[in-house]
């Protein structure tokens, strides 16, 4: 048997196409009405499948059409639609002499069966009379109020969706402006914060500071070892939580603040940390390796931050290293552009890396490697407010391979 299955919508005849094939049918196909006039007259097909709501030429049109010739109009035509369903669509499809009216979807077993049932009746006995045709103001008459049904109950279903959109809408622009209240509150006793930590703390530990050095300089010869050593132990603590202070307020400020983005040469900011770094410690004997051309959107300032402590770690943990090398260069990091800030220092165990990020975490005593522990603290809050991730590698030994993408 011969089918033309007549569709706008290549998935669904497909389905319908294997459903058929499968039970050994010839199909052909069309893409619309008028497509399907042609392939009618074309191949003469035993049975005709279509949809309703197609472009260039509906299937009522196509209906209508094929019933003007005398040899088309006897294929049976079956309707298999998921927009036209309901009575007055169906009566329309009777009244232009439709074998059927079937409601996708169907499962293909399902399909099958009432094709072939509707099949057995269009040759048995009690197939009943072809409908008198339609004049033509009859069916222009059906045919628009059909037509005009279905575009009322869509533009019902549209003005419905549109309503609960703007009811979302107006939703998450209340929660939105919570949200922005609750950050720029957030914000505001950050603020506070910052202020009491670079005021109001700072004030204690500078009067500890200094009576401790009073205390050193006028009482010392009256102290015994013990007791110029709990003084020489309050002074460096003194100074250690200072350096947390401005570590807080460092940390603060890499997450405050509008990004300016520019573009960024990576490589000459690379090279100007490396100046910096050389002539801090002109002693030391590095060998700097920084590509060219490495280029990115961002705050140039804040990527300064972060090139001057990824490349200060590498710097620093390189010092111990007989020959040490540090190298910046571009790379790709799932399937975006990257760049490695990499050494071969005294590298990490991996087994501790969840808490690199955090901070004041340390893989090194303050005695073997000084610093604040806070580095890469920043170095991800910024990545991070760039929209970008950073990972570190490394070996014991071996040294450290940081990979940060924008």
């Amino acid at each position: 048997m011969k089918v033309l299955v007549v569709d706008d919508s290549r998935n669904d005849r497909k389905i319908t196409r294997y459903n058929l094939e499968w039970h050994g049918c010839h199909v052909v196909e069309a893409a619309n009405g008028k497509q399907g006039l042609e392939m009618a007259a074309a191949e003469a097909p035993d049975l005709i499948i279509s949809d309703c709501l197609m472009p260039v030429m509906d299937g009522f049109r196509f209906l209508r059409e094929l019933k003007k010739f005398h040899e088309l109009g006897k294929i049976p035509f079956i309707f298999y639609s998921a927009v036209y369903t309901g009575s007055r669509e169906a009566e329309l499809a009777a009244s232009l002499g439709a074998t059927a009216f079937l409601e996708k979807p169907m499962r293909p077993d399902a399909l099958w069966e009432e094709v072939g049932r509707l099949l057995a009746a269009e040759t048995g006995a009690e197939r009943e009379a072809e409908p008198h045709p339609l004049q033509e103001e009859d069916f222009l008459r059906d045919y628009s109020q059909v037509v005009a049904t279905r575009l009322e109950e869509k533009v019902r279903e549209l003005t419905e969706e549109n309503e609960s959109l703007l009811r979302l809408n107006g939703e998450l622009e209340r929660r939105v402006v919570e949200r922005t209240s609750q950050l720029e509150s957030a914000n505001r006793d950050l603020e506070m914060f910052s202020y009491s930590v670079s005021h109001d703390l700072r004030a204690p530990l500078r009067h500890l500071e200094g009576f401790s050095q009073a205390l050193t300089e006028e009482y010392a010869p009256r102290l015994n070892t013990i007791g110029n050593d709990y003084l020489d132990r309050i002074r460096r603590s003194s100074r250690r939580m200072a350096d947390m202070l401005d570590a807080i307020l460092e940390l603060s400020r890499s997450v405050r603040g509008k990004l300016n983005k520019v573009d960024v040469d990576l490589s000459a900011l690379a090279r100007e940390v490396v100046g910096q770094l050389v002539r801090s410690q002109p002693e030391r004997k590095v060998d700097v390796r920084v590509a060219e051309g490495m280029a990115a959107r961002g705050d140039a300032r804040l990527l300064k931050v972060v090139l001057e402590h990824l490349v200060g770690n590498a710097w620093k943990f390189t010092q111990k290293t007989e020959h040490a090398l540090v190298e910046v260069f571009p790379t790709e990091w799932e399937g975006h552009s990257a760049f490695v800030v990499r050494d071969n220092g005294t590298g990490f165990d991996m087994a501790y890396s969840e808490k690199l990020f955090a901070p004041f975490q340390r893989m090194h005593s303050q005695e073997e490697f000084p610093g604040r522990g806070i580095g890469l603290a920043i170095v991800k809050r910024i990545v991070s407010r760039h929209g970008g991730k950073v990972k570190i590698e490394a070996e014991v030994g071996q040294g450290a391979t940081v990979t940060v993408t924008l």
